[in-house]
């Protein structure tokens, strides 16, 4: 691991002292990974007062639209370091504000403990439950890995490719260690995403940022470049973290089949992406659905995420204004409860 230093900053330990902390590449990459906890945390304050603490939004569909917001902000360069002259370098952002917003769709069509046992016939509850894990799982750790990537790029661009190298969500210090280990689904969810560290994809994404950022004077060349990283940054996020944490789970799958023969009746969710701030929408030049194929087929979803990348691109050069003002809306769920 590096401890060349990256950057440096300086704290006020007393009045009229100064003390210098080395940031390596590790540190950077722990407080990105704080980060990411933090906008899915309130704070908490015990009924007897004391000491506050960070808690996990206990919902998992206000989490999807805190997720949705987020990508949301970075797509609109609203982050803390964002960059307005270079609104939509983070293309795939603005796309998976999109998808967190169907996620979130899906996660709320589901009722909470204890309705769910209430109003849901007995045989379909358990179908239910397994359905809703794994959507809350993958969104989760999803965010967890992509939100990171995007943060430390935003930040410390220079230190980007040093650094990128040495991403490990196991190699941190105790406290923030603790808290990554005790995050919901940690165990399976790192070992399986190979706790996070770079894939050719993520890093690929990165190459084309940089460069989409350079030909900023070349338009044509800009919105290609930009369509080709939120490729990239599409394969990582189906085939190296979706596939393996939840669409290769049998019970998911089983979830899924039964979804798509019974998406014909009334009441149930379709596989569609409404680029809408509702969860569906009847105009087709709105709207993308999966007609054939199975989900959790990565080869047949892939063809589905590739044709709904396709119309948001052609969406975003034709009704840009419409789509990023439906962006904006998604991007005040920030603080969702």
């Amino acid at each position: 691991m590096s401890t060349v230093p990256v950057t440096t900053v300086t704290t006020n330990v007393q009045a009229g002292s100064l003390h210098e902390i080395t940031l390596t590449c590790d540190k950077l990459w722990a407080m990105g990974q704080e980060t990411a906890i933090r906008r899915l945390s309130v704070e908490t304050r015990s009924f007897f007062g004391g000491s506050s603490k960070q808690e996990l939004v206990s919902d998992f569909g206000a989490r999807a639209g805190r997720i949705a917001a987020t990508y949301a902000r970075f797509y609109l360069e609203r982050e803390e370091d964002g960059k307005a002259h270079l609104k939509g370098r983070f293309y795939w952002m603005g796309l998976a504000a999109f998808a967190s917003k169907q996620v979130k769709c899906g996660l709320d069509f589901i009722p909470k403990e204890p309705y769910l046992t209430l109003v849901t016939p007995p045989l379909a509850q358990p179908a239910l439950r397994i359905g809703k894990t794994a959507l809350g799982k993958g969104n989760f750790w999803l965010f967890q890995d992509i939100f990171v990537w995007h943060w430390f790029y935003s930040k410390y661009p220079d230190q980007f490719t040093e650094c990128a190298p040495e991403r490990n969500a196991t190699a941190f210090e105790d406290q923030v260690q603790h808290n990554i280990d005790n995050l919901p689904w940690a165990t399976e969810a790192l070992s399986k995403l190979n706790n996070l560290a770079p894939t050719p994809e993520v890093i690929e994404a990165f190459r084309l940022t940089a460069l989409c950022e350079s030909r900023h004077d070349i338009r044509s060349e800009q919105e290609e470049l930009k369509y080709q990283s939120l490729l990239q940054i599409a394969n990582h996020e189906q085939l190296k973290i979706l596939q393996p944490l939840i669409y290769d789970s049998l019970p998911f799958r089983a979830v899924l089949k039964a979804q798509a023969i019974m998406e014909i009746m009334p009441f149930v969710p379709q596989r569609a992406a409404a680029f809408s701030m509702a969860c569906d929408i009847e105009n087709s030049q709105l709207r993308e659905q999966m007609t054939e194929g199975n989900l959790y087929d990565s080869a047949d979803r892939m063809k589905f995420i590739t044709r709904i990348a396709e119309k948001y691109h052609r969406l975003m050069t034709e009704r840009r204004t419409y789509m990023e003002g439906v962006i904006t809306g998604i991007s005040a769920w920030q603080h969702m409860t």
